[in-house]
């Protein structure tokens, strides 16, 4: 192929995405889930933010935080088997309604939270809700698009939870620390006394406006669909990802994903202040904003990819590059180095979970979706923490070691061991089959499927 040839069907790619993307604007219904999701994930990230000062204030204990963080897997647990049965159950449209006004009305109890083990049980309840709200627009988005927006639309829906952290840290500072703007609110009063209550009030208002736009939303319920007499049963429901081939061999790889990010996540703090030998925290956010960023132009990337490679290709290739990522990190001294890397590192798991996401979409039926994305929503929260604890484990096992190789001494952290570790498993899954036999993930990813049901039209 010619040059010429190659830049023009690069600008042809370019054009598909422009239209692509002119298209799902004009989706009404679509927009209306963007818009709703990008106004209460703000919300969400400043709740975050606004927990981890309430524990840390209420103890005084860096081991409260982070246990509260670790927390947070726990209500997957639960609430994932329901929202595996009733997501294929019940109208999506009014569940996320309900989960919404659940969550805003459970996060107006915040300030009032006195005692650590209050704010424990507040985050178990508003984790599991979320839990079935992610599984219900999940499912949902393959009834709002054309199958070849899915991974646009999904790309979106990863840019409205992870692109408004920056908007969230900077509207926090604003009504946490003290300024005029805030001084009329906070002096002498019931702020006073609970300063991160206008954090949590603002986020419940987040909720509420989004429920009005998925009430506003049309979105076929399954009831349209399905023969109701043939669901399957709760057992069933629970069971079904371990069952399916194309779904178990999916969740291999986004396990293994979620536990290098998790793995990132719990030793960048040390990697950064005693491998690359930074002297403050802001490195560290640095490192986690350079991540955040790279899973950003990751997915932006991924909207020309995806017209030039095959998606089981793209994801064997991401896991590939997150575990290599990993490896080489574990080797790297240099700041500036290694903040290349974390960005490059965030891209690859971005496009990992859009490559996921969409397939799943694809490639399993509406009346099984629901609880398809029950068990990726448990599966990813539980690996990201399971990722973190090994690789403080190995971390805080391994310490620090002085090697001499041919008369050249070298430093050994147990920081860099777990990265490596991390890495080696990622990579080793990217080129093993992703199911039980090697044909049958195959015929999965060949197979033709069929239409899929009829979109709803623009409200």
């Amino acid at each position: 192929m010619s040059e010429d040839a190659g830049l023009g069907g690069f600008s042809d790619n370019i054009d598909d995405v422009k239209s692509e993307f002119k298209l799902l604007v004009r989706n009404g219904n679509f927009m209306k889930l963007f818009w709703g999701q990008l106004i209460s994930s703000s919300g969400d990230w400043l709740t975050t933010l606004a927990l981890i000062s309430l524990v840390y204030g209420l103890t005084g204990s860096s081991l409260a935080v982070g246990g509260m963080v670790a927390f947070r897997v726990v209500p997957a647990l639960f609430s994932g088997p329901i929202a595996a049965h009733i997501t294929d159950r019940v109208d999506r449209r009014k569940l996320m309604i309900g989960c919404d006004i659940s969550r805003g009305i459970v996060i107006l109890l915040a300030p009032f939270m006195t005692r650590v083990w209050a704010v424990y049980v507040l985050v178990f309840f508003l984790e599991g809700i979320s839990i079935v709200w992610l599984a219900a627009r999940d499912a949902s988005i393959p009834n709002l698009v054309d199958k070849e927006q899915l991974t646009m639309a999904n790309s979106l829906s990863m840019a409205t939870t992870y692109g408004v952290i920056p908007l969230a840290a900077i509207l926090f500072s604003l009504i946490t620390v003290p300024s005029p703007l805030t001084k009329l609110f906070i002096d002498g009063g019931f702020f006073a006394e609970h300063p991160t209550a206008l954090a949590f009030f603002i986020d419940a208002l987040t909720f509420f406006i989004a429920a009005v736009f998925f009430y506003r939303m049309h979105l076929l319920s399954p009831k349209d669909h399905l023969d109701m007499e043939q669901t399957p049963k709760f057992a069933e429901s629970l069971t079904y990802a371990i069952r399916h081939p194309f779904t178990r061999s999916l969740m291999l790889g986004v396990a293994v994903g979620c536990m290098g990010g998790g793995s990132l996540y719990a030793v960048g703090i040390g990697y950064v202040k005693e491998v690359i030998g930074a002297q403050s925290d802001a490195a560290f956010g640095l490192l986690m904003a350079l991540f955040g960023l790279g899973m950003i132009a990751g997915v932006v990337a991924l909207q020309v990819l995806v017209h030039r490679e095959e998606k089981p290709w793209m994801l064997r290739m991401s896991l590939l590059v997150l575990g290599g990522i990993m490896i080489g990190m574990s080797f790297v001294h240099v700041a500036a180095l290694a903040y290349v890397l974390a960005g490059f590192f965030g891209a690859a798991f971005g496009i990992l979970f859009v490559i996921a996401v969409t397939m799943m979409q694809e490639r399993v039926e509406d009346a099984d979706r629901g609880k398809a994305f029950a068990a990726f929503h448990v599966v990813s929260r539980i690996f990201l923490v399971v990722g973190a604890g090994v690789a403080g484990a190995i971390a805080g096992i391994f310490d620090v070691h002085t090697l001499n190789v041919f008369g050249i001494s070298y430093t050994v952290y147990g920081i860099s061991v777990a990265l490596f570790v991390a890495g080696v498993l990622i990579a080793s899954v990217s080129v093993v089959p992703l199911g039980d036999k090697k044909e049958r993930v195959r015929d999965y990813f060949a197979r033709e499927k069929p239409d899929s049901v009829p979109k709803s039209s623009d409200a």
